[in-house]
């Protein structure tokens, strides 16, 4: 019987890695670490947690590996109907609320993720936390996995809403590379992306990433 299966919630929540969102005056900024964990074992340490749906939206993910592939596949099948059908972008909220949709309808069995999405559309730039059991909120910044207590201290410190994408990109690194110094199910490199208002999906490349691994990722002691 469904109803008598005894899910551990504790563990379907509690996800090893640091993803990181922010909007800003001109864009949203999203950041990732790389590593995959199985409990206590580091599985894979470039693994991509951080995606773009269209030129105008990206999404950061956490939790089941498979869960969360799935779940991009589906998005991004059905923004490209959505334009398709209608001749313009989906917006941002409602990817997220296709999202939340379906994380809601598989409650019982859930995707096990926990998603950042992001983008800009007519309406401006957004940022949408959307769990596993279908809950969806629009955020200024936030932090998702088992780093997060470390990145929202980084985050809160330093966040401006003022700020512009490049500025902020830097504090979204800053503050995934702080929970990798402190986080065991965080490590090994950083993905950073940011979508500028009338602009395009665009990823920090290893040479512009040089200078902040140069800053924040040295040893402490």
């Amino acid at each position: 019987m469904i109803w008598g299966m005894n899910l551990d919630q504790g563990k379907q929540i509690k996800t090893g890695t640091t993803t990181v969102g922010l909007v800003v005056r001109d864009g949203v900024v999203l950041a990732t670490d790389t590593r995959a964990t199985a409990g206590f074992f580091v599985a894979h340490r470039k693994v991509r947690k951080l995606y773009p749906l269209a030129d105008y939206a990206a999404m950061t993910i956490a939790g089941r590996v498979a869960d969360a592939q799935n779940m991009v596949d589906y998005l991004k099948a059905n923004i490209g109907y959505y334009h398709a059908s209608w001749g313009r972008p989906m917006p941002i909220a409602s990817i997220a609320r296709l999202a939340a949709n379906l994380a809601f309808r598989w409650r019982i069995f859930p995707y096990e993720v926990q998603l950042i999405i992001a983008g800009v559309d007519s309406t401006g730039p957004h940022l949408y936390n959307v769990d596993l059991y279908g809950a969806m909120t629009e955020e200024r910044l936030l932090a998702t996995g088992s780093g997060s207590p470390i990145a929202y201290g980084v985050l809160e410190s330093g966040y401006d809403e003022n700020m512009g994408v490049e500025e902020a990109a830097k504090l979204a690194f800053k503050a995934v590379a702080m929970a990798i110094q402190r986080d065991i199910g965080s490590g090994d490199s950083i993905d950073v992306a940011y979508i500028r208002v009338d602009g395009k999906y665009r990823e920090l490349s290893m040479e512009e990433k040089k200078p902040l691994y140069a800053q924040y990722i040295k040893p402490l002691y």
